[in-house]
């Protein structure tokens, strides 16, 4: 009884809310008293406010510039929960130890990130344990089966994709799932300048934009047959390693993270073709987006990748990364022997057959 008392009353001493900021109401089952709730920037991975929870109660406050992706941290929470929101009053409630009972209401671009969720997760999921299974896979029959499987998949989502991206033109939301998807199918990076034109004015704000504004104007930089600059990072040593002393092989310059889960799960295909051709002038050079160098160790470690890596733990401040006008990861660079881009963006089996067309 005690407990629902002070419950109502730090509902009653909120402050006045108002539309110029943004404030979350919660209550969620299953959260200890006295935990703390963290409200982290999902572009910048910044903690924007912090509170208290009193029998599953707790209030946020925060000033947005645009809306965003937003993540609440919750202490006994093993699992993270994303809400799209922007300078609105927000209400959250469900079970905290079961996502899929959260409940968001009063944010307009959190109901269309539900949409484009309930719409897009159920086909990604098939997607990507078969684009993991295909990289697995050391039956040639099987493999094949796998990856046209798919790529039929593939083009199911982005049709999919496509028809929300129209019917929610105006949405931020838009914006970031188009950046996602252009790091996750090439159709879609191919046509990114065209599909970014077709969003309207209210879409073309904030973070994710800026993103998309960047990948857009930098895209001539990296064009096949140019040379790419050289540079110098730490080895996870803490000693300077520079790309140059690579010269003389064809060398994959991986842009990837930890924390990245499409990076991950491209890992096991470029340790295939790092494998297979290691012994025909191919290396690798892994560039991390870290910021925590204990996790970049164990995610080397854990994926078996047996080559070069090197790091400012900077996360996206990475100044290799801001240099080459990387905007999303994994992004990659195959450069020939004597520096020049050869290929980008080789993913999935395409890497592996470069390398056995052109490695003789």
């Amino acid at each position: 009884m005690k407990k629902n008392i002070i419950a109502f009353a730090l509902l009653l001493a909120s402050p006045i809310l108002n539309a110029q900021s943004l404030n979350i109401q919660g209550k969620l089952a299953n959260v200890k008293d006295s935990s703390t709730v963290v409200l982290i920037d999902g572009v910048s991975n910044k903690e924007l406010s912090t509170g208290k929870s009193i029998a599953g109660n707790f209030n946020l406050q925060a000033q947005l510039a645009y809306p965003s992706l937003l993540v609440l941290s919750i202490e006994g929470v093993n699992q993270k929960l994303p809400v799209f929101v922007g300078n609105e009053n927000v209400s959250i409630q469900g079970d905290a130890q079961n996502p899929a009972t959260i409940d968001v209401n009063g944010s307009v671009s959190h109901d269309v990130y539900k949409v484009y969720m309930k719409e897009l997760n159920p086909k990604m999921m098939p997607y990507v344990m078969n684009m993991q299974a295909a990289s697995q896979e050391k039956n040639t029959a099987k493999k094949d089966s796998l990856n046209n499987i798919a790529a039929a998949q593939s083009k199911e989502i982005i049709a999919s994709f496509k028809t929300l991206s129209k019917a929610n033109a105006a949405s931020p939301v838009t914006t970031l799932m188009l950046l996602q998807f252009s790091n996750i199918f090439p159709e879609i990076k191919e046509n990114l300048s065209s599909l970014y034109e077709g969003l309207e004015a209210g879409a073309k704000k904030g973070p994710f934009a800026e993103f998309i504004d960047k990948t857009i104007a930098s895209s001539a930089f990296g064009q096949i047959g140019t040379v790419l600059p050289d540079f110098t990072q730490n080895d996870i040593n803490g000693k300077p390693f520079t790309l140059s002393s690579l010269r003389g092989k064809y060398v994959l310059v991986d842009f990837w993270a930890s924390w990245c889960g499409p990076c991950r799960a491209e890992n096991p295909n470029i340790v295939k073709a790092f494998n297979q051709f290691k012994t025909k002038n191919f290396t690798v050079l892994g560039v991390s987006l870290d910021q925590d160098k204990a996790k970049w160790l164990e995610a080397i470690k854990k994926d078996g990748l047996a080559w070069n890596h090197v790091s400012d733990l900077k996360y996206w401040n990475n100044a290799v990364a801001a240099q080459f006008g990387i905007q999303s990861i994994p992004a990659s660079f195959l450069i020939d022997p004597t520096g020049k881009i050869v290929a980008r963006d080789l993913r999935g089996a395409d890497l592996e057959k470069f390398l056995a067309t052109n490695l003789k």
